[in-house]
């Protein structure tokens, strides 16, 4: 039927073009949104950077597909919402929880700095003096952050300053790479310093340079000109004892019974006490830090020296009675020298045996001298008994031992051989004032 064929090959082949032209175009259309899909993108993962391509339309379809999770406080841009396109960069920073030391006291801070270098280079320009302070955990010691993504770190140890190619590790990895031993004392703390700089003890002329550099620099608005530094700083606590006397009180004791002008006796001899002190001193770097007294107190009392002097008062010597001499002629036979003459009326109070003085007058003299008290000693040990005999005189009349360890009937014996010898003269304040002489 070649009618039916041509009017089917008329028909047949505008349908094939249209097929055709609908094909093309659902062709090229379908390239242009394959070539929009398909970029090339970079990843910086806390530093760690990767460029590779994706069909990720998202910030967030990108970090699903990488793994990339983040938590609360984590930071990432552009948005997690937002589009990528080609040639894209999407930086992720994590939170971590740091210890700085801020003038002296210590604060924990969340922070999404890369490293060391940046956090501390941001304090440095707003005019804060920080340190980062390691962390001690199963001997391991560390700050959360690497220390300096590119550039190099410095050690600060035993006035020295060691410089490290990088510092990714943890602090306590650093250190032992180099040798370096950390004790339980010691402070690790990371600052940026001047490069060389070898000691961060600020109570020199080169800790206060330190100071005034790190606040130009902050009042310049400029980056810090430093080096990230491990600063290892050697503490030492020590305990200092310190002794020192406590000195004894003299008393006087009155005793109504002792004669007041007899010498004055130590009943006691005093004692020093002591008192203890402790210090506790933290050294670092060998400078003093501080000093704190942690025990204060009287370990030994003093004891008093008591001396007795006496009260009572001596009564007035009763007179010595005067020898009388016998002048009878009728007793004497002619020519004959007057024999009681010679031995009484003519007879010398300082020459006269003991038989010409009378036992009252002994017994009068042993008052004045000691106050009876045949065992006493003089408060400087030189002077005993009833008579206040001296050892040498004592033993130069056949005494024997000590005078005040003699009887009293001795001691009376040998005074009556001295004054017979020596005369009363031996006992002149007495003496005279018994009218002895």
């Amino acid at each position: 039927m070649p009618g039916y064929d041509h009017v089917w090959n008329s028909v047949k082949k505008p349908v094939a073009l249209a097929l055709t032209g609908a094909l093309t175009t659902a062709m090229i259309a379908g390239g242009a949104v394959y070539a929009s899909a398909h970029k090339t993108i970079t990843l910086d993962v806390d530093g760690n950077v990767e460029t590779f391509t994706t069909f990720a339309g998202s910030v967030d379809s990108l970090l699903e597909d990488k793994g990339v999770a983040l938590d609360s406080g984590d930071v990432v841009a552009p948005a997690s919402t937002a589009s990528l396109s080609e040639g894209d960069t999407v930086t992720v920073r994590y939170q971590r929880e740091v210890t700085l030391d801020n003038e002296g006291e210590e604060i924990t801070i969340k922070t999404t700095a890369l490293d060391a270098n940046e956090l501390l280079t941001t304090y440095a320009l707003r005019g804060d003096d920080v340190t980062l302070v390691a962390s001690r955990s199963d001997e391991r010691l560390d700050v959360g952050l690497r220390l300096d993504q590119d550039g190099p770190v410095a050690i600060v140890v035993d006035g020295e300053n060691i410089v490290t190619d990088g510092g990714h590790g943890l602090v306590s990895d650093i250190l032992a790479a180099q040798g370096i031993e950390v004790g339980e004392e010691d402070r690790v703390s990371i600052q940026h310093l001047p490069e060389g700089t070898t000691s961060v003890v600020a109570d020199d002329e080169e800790g206060k340079e330190l100071e005034e550099s790190a606040l130009d620099v902050a009042r310049e608005g400029v980056v810090a000109d430093g080096v990230v530094s491990i600063v290892v700083q050697r503490v030492e606590t020590t305990t200092k004892t310190k002794k020192t006397d406590i000195d004894f009180k003299t008393v006087t004791k009155k005793d109504s019974t002792r004669f007041e002008d007899l010498p004055k006796v130590v009943q006691s001899a005093g004692k020093k006490g002591e008192r203890v002190r402790k210090y506790e001193i933290v050294t670092v770097d060998g400078v003093v830090e501080s000093k704190e007294k942690i025990y204060d107190e009287v370990e030994k009392k003093a004891k008093k020296r008591v001396v007795v002097v006496g009260t009572k008062e001596r009564p007035a010597p009763t007179p010595a009675p005067k020898a009388t001499s016998s002048s009878s002629s009728g007793s004497s036979s002619p020519g004959s020298s007057s024999s009681g003459s010679s031995s009484s009326g003519s007879s010398d109070s300082s020459s006269s045996g003991s038989s010409t003085v009378s036992g009252d007058v002994w017994s009068k003299l042993a008052q004045c001298e000691s106050g009876g008290n045949p065992s006493i000693v003089s408060s400087n040990g030189l002077y005993h008994g009833l008579y206040q005999f001296s050892v040498s005189t004592w033993k130069s009349v056949g005494g024997s031992g000590l005078p005040s360890q003699a009887s009293a009937a001795e001691q009376t014996k040998r005074a009556k051989m001295l004054q017979a010898r020596s005369g009363w003269g031996q006992w002149p304040h007495c003496s005279s004032k018994l009218g002895l002489r």
